[in-house]
């Protein structure tokens, strides 16, 4: 794009493009899935947002849809995906345990760790946010959250025999996607229940 040669995109005009080709992902993944339209539009705007405050505000931003799309990148459905895999987990669960009754001693192996230090920085990095004016810094920290819960997620079963061990787990599910939906909210990005 190029305004001094004429060459621009209305924001509407891209906003709707992106709803349309998420609508389009997302009938490929999942096309029994309820409200797919008001999903689509989540996906699709805050696809846009992730894309454009994901970048350092002194960088070329470069603009690919497939890029930006992408449910297993560094992109905004991903954080998304993310957030609604938290989701999945705490209503197959059934309930969400009293912070006061959790032994979080039980969280002891290196991706609960892991998962657990980045959620203690999320205060830090709101402080350099705001300082610096720069959100990308807020992107990249959920970008990495939901890439450490991933790995959590994949090296641990939530759902366990042993009820210290499970709620504690359940717990940590629940802060990472409250951090992600808090920290996409500051972004402008909405969480969609189901994708």
């Amino acid at each position: 794009m190029s305004t001094r040669e004429g060459n621009i995109i209305k924001l509407e005009d891209l906003l709707n493009e992106a709803i349309s080709r998420a609508l389009k992902v997302i009938e490929e993944k999942n096309p029994q899935l309820e409200e797919k339209q008001e999903v689509a539009k989540k996906v699709g705007i805050g696809a846009v947002i992730f894309n454009d405050l994901s970048n350092s505000r002194i960088k070329d931003e470069i603009f690919d849809w497939d890029t930006m799309l992408n449910f297993q990148g560094e992109t905004g459905p991903y954080i998304q995906y993310i957030y609604v895999r938290t989701k999945s987990v705490l209503e197959k669960a059934g309930y969400l345990p009293e912070f006061n009754n959790v032994d979080f001693t039980k969280l002891n192996d290196i991706q609960s760790i892991e998962t657990i230090k980045t959620i203690y920085n999320f205060e830090d990095i709101l402080k350099q946010v705001t300082s610096k004016n720069e959100p990308s810094i807020l992107s990249r920290y959920l970008i990495d959250l939901a890439q450490k819960f991933s790995s959590f997620y994949n090296a641990n079963k939530i759902i366990t025999e042993e009820k210290e061990l499970q709620d504690a787990r359940l717990y940590l599910t629940y802060a990472v996607g409250t951090i992600i939906k808090t920290g996409a909210g500051l972004l402008g990005i909405e969480m969609p229940n189901r994708m």
